[in-house]
């Protein structure tokens, strides 16, 4: 966390590279970003982006269950150790959330990484998700919002991850007038080492070199698209829709 007597003043825009960091880092009056490019992230930007209602992010497959089990019409979706969990109607692949799918749609999500991480976030006032897919809706929100902002990295079982960390510096390339934290600077410079070649640093990644082996290349080509889709996921009442 920024040590507040820096900036006094001004609006500060700030990294968290995992989850387990969060205790360390204050969120009131803040807008958190929430990035989890492989897939979470990327799969609730498409979903909304494709029609769906609204997304309710849970922490594990029983909550997931408990939810749809109130509404036969809620899709249950999501993935442990990037499989799909059985019984779900889909996985985390963004690829197949489809209009023809999820078109008016309610869908309860639960992953291993991204969905930890909006739940940990919610006490935040003001939480969107971020994507490569929507990274210029993101930004221009911010800069309506004109408020310091906290980029929260998905990151991979509590580490550090590059993809989530190069997101942050992309939005930090195209922001002006924040103050940047020691941390920002540094997901800054992590962008602008792929900045040239986004999908190889997908393919590089320990997330994505997993999640070729178990046969979801295609998923790092789509993840890896830059302003597929012009909206902003926010987070209200435990539900995930797209900002009006």
């Amino acid at each position: 966390m920024p040590n507040s007597e820096l900036y006094p003043k001004g609006l500060v825009a700030d990294v968290v590279f995992s989850p387990d960091l969060l205790p360390f880092s204050d969120l009131d009056g803040k807008i958190v970003v929430v990035i989890d490019i492989l897939r979470a992230s990327s799969t609730i930007t498409t979903a909304l982006a494709n029609g769906a209602v609204s997304i309710h992010p849970v922490l594990t497959p029983e909550d997931a269950f408990r939810v749809a089990a109130e509404d036969p019409k809620i899709l249950c979706c999501g993935e442990r150790k990037g499989l799909k969990v059985k019984g779900f109607d889909l996985g985390n692949s963004p690829r197949k959330f489809t209009p023809e799918l999820v078109s008016g749609k309610q869908i309860v999500i639960t992953t291993t990484n991204g969905t930890r991480t909006i739940n940990a976030c919610v006490s935040a006032q003001n939480l969107l998700v971020g994507s490569f897919l929507n990274l210029s809706s993101i930004v221009d929100f911010l800069h309506k919002a004109k408020a310091s902002v906290v980029f929260v990295c998905a990151g991979r079982m509590g580490q550090f991850c590059t993809e989530d960390s190069t997101f942050a510096g992309a939005c930090l390339n195209r922001m002006s007038g924040w103050e940047l934290s020691d941390s920002a600077r540094t997901a800054l410079l992590i962008y602008k080492h792929h900045q040239n070649d986004l999908l190889t640093m997908l393919k590089e990644c320990d997330h994505g070199r997993y999640l070729e082996q178990i046969g979801l290349t295609q998923d790092l080509n789509f993840c890896a698209q830059v302003d597929y889709y012009p909206i902003v996921p926010r987070l209200q009442q435990q539900l995930i829709s797209i900002d009006s």
